[in-house]
């Protein structure tokens, strides 16, 4: 017997696998919602930033969407739409290219190190296939936001490499044609690969 409530089951809106929409991989116009320092398990600091699509993308509001549409009493915002940043002295070149990124697609915008001030400030997301394991053992791919860039290089964006399990990158052209020519064991067995439409459960 299924533990459900009654009444929550009723006001459940019908869903069905054909009606998730999935991000479009390459460059989106992006808005910073929330940038704050993260602690992680091990104690490193990080810069932690969460983006929305900009409302002037043609797949506006996506991330938010999403997240209202959430049902679970702990949802958090999406981590495919969130990025890290190191603040370690050696790994600071890549938190300065996204603020300098940032900078430059916000008229007048100059970074202080006050963090919260770059919420409401647009850029250009980079969104890309990540490979991660599945609880049943096969592999997924989730499109994951990779690299933040300035709006004046949006045409120049193109799909990025896909991150392997493994840590390694290879090209999505030849990901796909790989996937596309997979044997019948790769289909069935454990490398199989079933992209995230975002609606699975969020965890950060």
């Amino acid at each position: 017997m299924l533990n459900i409530d009654k009444k929550v089951w009723e006001e459940t809106e019908v869903k069905e696998f054909g009606d998730y929409e999935s991000l479009e991989l390459g460059g989106h116009v992006i808005v910073i919602r929330k940038a704050d320092k993260y602690t992680g398990q091990s104690g490193n600091e990080s810069l932690r930033v969460q983006v929305d699509i900009d409302k002037s993308d043609k797949q506006g509001g996506f991330f938010q969407q999403q997240f209202d549409n959430n049902t679970r009493s702990d949802k958090i915002w999406s981590p495919n739409a969130t990025k890290y940043y190191s603040l370690k002295q050696e790994n600071l070149g890549m938190l300065k290219g996204m603020i300098t990124a940032v900078e430059n697609s916000n008229a007048g915008f100059k970074f202080d190190m006050d963090e919260t001030k770059l919420a409401g400030k647009k850029a250009v997301g980079v969104f890309g296939l990540e490979e991660f394991e599945k609880q049943d053992g096969t592999i997924g791919t989730s499109v994951r936001l990779t690299q933040i860039r300035s709006l004046d290089k949006l045409k120049e964006v193109k799909i990025p490499k896909v991150k392997k399990l493994d840590g390694s990158y290879v090209d999505y052209e030849e990901y796909m044609d790989h996937q596309k020519n997979a044997t019948a064991e790769e289909i069935f067995g454990a490398s199989i690969v079933e992209t995230d439409t975002g609606d699975v459960p969020f965890e950060i």
